[in-house]
């Protein structure tokens, strides 16, 4: 009689070692991935931020992947085990060919859209500019919180969180605006049942309010800069030179309450390659129409969606043309100038054509 063949050995794709209060801490990592928690990852480039980013989503049952790098990363996701149900997000002004999955404008996506599919990607490659890019998902951004009720948490994932910053100023916000977003957006979007994994290049560059709203931080190699002073304490966990050369499989994690300790994570098998061009190899095909006008082609320096943001700021906050040059970074002679431009449009053909081309709500509001 032949012998049973034994099964193959389970590997954990996450192991955690808890050094302090480790009776206080949740050991089990994998359990707290149900529940719609916000972590961070810290870390300097090649440093496995992103690989990590992706084995937390992959434990939830519907990913939302935004603000990918410029190599469109996300598209890695059509080779992992949820290929089969993947929708593409895109610009406007894009139009994208491919058979390997669903597309759609990522300003017309509903919340019931997104119930379909397992996995939700957007990419810088579907959008003809960085600022649409910024504008799209910024607008799609706000429908999540549509969601008011749910039954198991959704995971979103932000690469780079200062992007969600630099999308929030592209409709016109100022950057303390921007900021309360920002934070509020980690602090709420739990009760609408989504899970939150954001990855960050410096400590520093997310807001001290969001760094102690995460519930987990996890901190990858740091480099020659190591880590900031509010987190020194951590070096007498770890010698420094371990936390500067950290191997790209390994993390010191930290959690909200206190718990401090260690682990590895594989790279999962669908992650892209440094060389690799994920658009050739699904098949995908782009093209561009007519842009908005950017600061490089445009109506002087100022682009469309600057001229979106000027436009925005006076009617919200009716300050005055000096206080929105300091608030904007502007002259107050280019302030008074897209104001009168827009204002003669609107007396002209009854629109202002530069609000229409980033579709702005004040395209046919006059300003006092």
């Amino acid at each position: 009689m032949a012998k049973k063949k034994k099964s193959p050995k389970k590997t954990n794709a996450i192991k955690v070692r808890w050094i302090r209060f480790p009776k206080d801490a949740t050991a089990n990592l994998e359990s707290s991935l149900k529940s719609p928690k916000a972590h961070a990852i810290v870390g300097g480039i090649r440093s496995g931020k992103s690989s990590l980013l992706e084995l937390l989503g992959s434990k939830h049952k519907k990913i939302i992947d935004l603000y990918g790098s410029r190599d469109n990363e996300g598209l890695a996701w059509l080779r992992s085990p949820f290929k089969d149900s993947v929708l593409l997000l895109k610009g406007q002004s894009a139009k994208v060919d491919c058979n390997c999955a669903d597309v759609m404008n990522t300003i017309d996506v509903k919340l019931k859209d997104l119930e379909k599919y397992k996995v939700v990607i957007s990419v810088s490659s579907f959008y003809s500019r960085i600022e649409e890019e910024w504008y799209s998902i910024s607008k799609f951004f706000d429908k999540l919180w549509h969601r008011t009720h749910w039954h198991e948490p959704w995971c979103v994932l932000i690469r780079e969180a200062s992007n969600l910053v630099y999308s929030r100023l592209s409709l016109g916000e100022t950057q303390q605006m921007a900021k309360s977003y920002m934070i509020y957006v980690i602090r709420e979007m739990r009760h609408c049942g989504f899970a939150l994994v954001i990855d960050t290049i410096r400590w520093h560059s997310i807001d001290i309010d969001l760094r102690t709203i995460a519930d987990y931080t996890f901190i990858k190699a740091q480099g020659i800069e190591g880590l900031p002073r509010s987190l020194r304490f951590v070096y007498r966990y770890f010698k420094p030179y371990g936390v500067m050369r950290m191997p790209v499989n390994k993390f010191i994690i930290l959690s909200r309450h206190g718990p401090i300790g260690f682990g590895s994570s594989i790279c999962p098998p669908w992650h892209k390659q440094e060389k690799e061009n994920l658009l050739a190899k699904f098949d995908i095909r782009t093209s561009y129409s007519e842009l908005p006008y950017n600061a490089e082609r445009g109506f002087g320096r100022v682009s469309d969606y600057e001229h979106l943001r000027i436009i925005k700021a006076r009617i919200e906050t009716g300050k005055g043309m000096e206080k929105l040059a300091e608030d904007l970074g502007r002259s107050s002679k280019t302030i008074f100038k897209h104001i009168n431009v827009h204002n003669n449009m609107i007396h002209a053909v009854g629109e202002c054509d530069r609000c229409l081309r980033v579709g702005s709500p004040f395209a046919k509001q006059l300003i006092d």
